[in-house]
Parts: C-alpha cells; structure tokens; sequence
C-alpha cells in the first residue's frame, strides 16, 4: 500500500513539474523583452522626438 501511495506522488509531482514548465515556457516566449527593444528601437542621443502640433 505504501508503494502504491509513493508512485502515485511521484506521478502527481512530475505532472505538476510539467505543467509549470509548459506554463513558464509560454509566459517566457510570449513576454520576451528582447522584442521590445527590436520592434522599438531607443533613440540615440543625436535622434531627437519630434512632436507635431
């Protein structure tokens, strides 16, 4: 009995092991801040923002 009570946290543990690592992987991919910084580059100090009226 106590075999069977151990495999089946074991399962319940690498289970949750795997949906965290899906759950943090998609998070991961879908907040990468290196997109930021490419689709938006930062302006140099010789680039001015220019506001128009």
């Amino acid at each position: 009995m106590t075999l069977l009570l151990w495999t089946i946290t074991l399962g319940f543990l690498i289970c949750l092991g795997c949906v965290g690592w899906v759950i943090f992987h998609f998070l991961n991919e879908a907040l990468d801040s290196e997109d930021a910084t490419r689709i938006d580059k930062i302006n140099t100090d010789n680039e001015q923002i220019k506001s128009e009226p």
